[in-house]
């Protein structure tokens, strides 16, 4: 082999191997798989499917297990193991009773702060005005020291979310309709458990409960206020948009009003004063309770007498059974039945008619009501309203944020000054409300168990003050 031929090969193999060391660095490779596609014609590209998606299934915020549903408060009860059929509870805003939204304190302060930009002139000079409003409020103070500023009502709204995926026991689905139903039922006049939602101040609730429209409550609270017939002026009082006959028909309620206010003081004595020591001291040492009992004539002598409508000395003559009242009347009792109606008359004829709390409401009983709210419950039970609904409670659907599905709640306008918590009760089907008449309200709950031992110790106080008036009314 020639030298030259020898050079050459040198050179081929030395080509060669840079090729090689060039390929592995940079790691790219010579051969490339070629691409296989499938083979498909016009017949084989379908168009997608024009059908929706079916409907998602419904939500269902329970956990596995079974519940009754009937045993289900709307919130947890503190103490109990109940599961609440509410998902979730916001508060939404509060505003005045006027419907003037209430501001929160530190927002306002922000927004007096980034409004002034720093300004110390106008600042000094809001200081200065809110230095001037303070005195010119603490001067009208101090001319009306007994007059007390009114607090404004304010009410707070609350969104109750309600589960979803709940039922009945019939597998009924439980709806925003159905809570609303047993909130009626909750807040109507004739329900007398422990979850009583009328006591809650609700706009509309009142109205519901009594069912008395509140225009109407005020028309009548008018007319009462402004006085009755004018004997002296021979006319009732001029009432602006008020009607002679509508001053008629309220103020002849008034002797019926009166038997009732009569009565009460007749049962209120003897309930509070049946002992043999009472009727001895106010009436005459040879009678026992148990004849005053047996009798309604000297039940309601004894009332007289101790409410002080008696004769102030010796009112009451054993041996003639008669008795003789403060304006100087003297009943037999052996001929004539002594009834409520003669009380009323006595209190009228004491009175001359005054309705103030220094005239005839100075008799009102402890606990009882004044003669003008007994004429206005008189007319209104005549009366043929109908209040369907309440006004601070309503459904609605919301969804939550970032989701599409739906769910159903209750809005609820509730005084700040009453507790959410309050607002609380156990579901109960309709159809088996108007079946039993009943609500599934649970008989033992540790929360009212402790409501009902505080008002039993204000019981035993209002017994010991019973005790003292008794005291008072034996040394008179």
């Amino acid at each position: 082999m020639t030298q030259k031929a020898k050079s050459s090969i040198f050179i081929v193999i030395l080509s060669a191997v840079l090729l090689a060391i060039i390929g592995c660095s940079t790691g790219e490779s010579s051969y490339i798989e070629p691409v296989k596609e499938p083979m498909t014609s016009s017949v084989d590209k379908v168009d997608p499917d024009p059908t929706p998606s079916p409907t998602p299934t419904p939500l269902v915020d329970m956990e596995e297990g079974t519940y009754d549903i009937g045993e289900m408060p709307l919130f947890a009860i503190e103490g109990t193991d109940y599961v609440p059929f509410s998902f979730g509870l916001e508060q939404l805003d509060s505003v005045t009773a006027d419907g003037k939204t209430v501001v929160n304190e530190a927002e306002d302060e922000q927004s007096g702060s980034e409004a002034s930009g720093g300004e110390g002139s106008e600042e000094s000079g809001e200081e200065e005005l809110k230095d001037e409003k303070a005195v010119s409020s603490d001067d009208e103070s101090a001319e009306n020291p007994e007059e007390e500023v009114e607090e404004e009502k304010i009410y707070n709204t609350y969104k109750i979310v309600l589960k979803s995926g709940l039922q009945f026991r019939d597998g009924t689905p439980v709806t925003a309709d159905d809570v609303l139903f047993n909130i009626l039922a909750h807040s109507a006049r004739g329900y007398k458990g422990d979850y009583d939602l009328s006591r809650l101040d609700i706009p509309g609730m009142r109205e519901y409960h009594t069912q008395i429209p509140e225009e109407e409550r005020i028309r009548v609270e008018k007319i009462i206020n402004a006085g009755g017939f004018d004997i002296e002026e021979g006319k009732y009082p001029e009432i602006e948009g008020v009607d002679t006959a509508e001053q008629d028909a309220i103020w002849g309620c008034y002797d019926e009003a009166g038997l009732i206010f009569a009565q009460n003081i007749i049962d209120y004595v003897n309930s509070n004063y049946a002992l043999n020591a009472y009727v001895n001291a106010f009436m005459s040492g040879y009678l026992t309770y148990a004849k005053v009992e047996a009798s309604e004539s000297l039940k309601t002598a004894f009332a007289y007498i101790v409410w002080g409508y008696g004769r102030k000395k010796n009112p009451y003559n054993y041996r003639k059974n008669t008795l003789t009242t403060i304006t100087d009347k003297v009943f037999d009792l052996n001929e004539y039945e002594l009834t409520a109606m003669d009380l009323w008359e006595e209190i009228k004829e004491y009175y001359k008619g005054d309705l103030s709390d220094e005239g005839i409401n100075n008799d009102v009983v402890p606990g009882g009501d004044p003669i003008e709210k007994l004429i206005a419950d008189v007319y209104f039970s005549k009366q043929d309203y109908r209040v369907d609904g309440i006004r601070g409670v309503f459904k609605g659907i919301t969804r939550e944020e970032g989701s599409v599905d739906e769910r159903e709640c209750i809005y609820l306008t509730l005084s700040d000054k009453d507790d959410i918590g309050s607002f609380n009760f156990f579901l109960t089907e309709p159809m088996e409300f108007e079946r039993t008449g009943s609500l599934n309200d649970p008989e033992v709950i540790v929360e009212i168990e402790e409501e009902e031992s505080e008002e039993e110790g204000e019981g035993s106080e209002g017994g010991e003050g019973s005790e003292e008036n008794s005291r008072d009314g034996e040394e008179s």
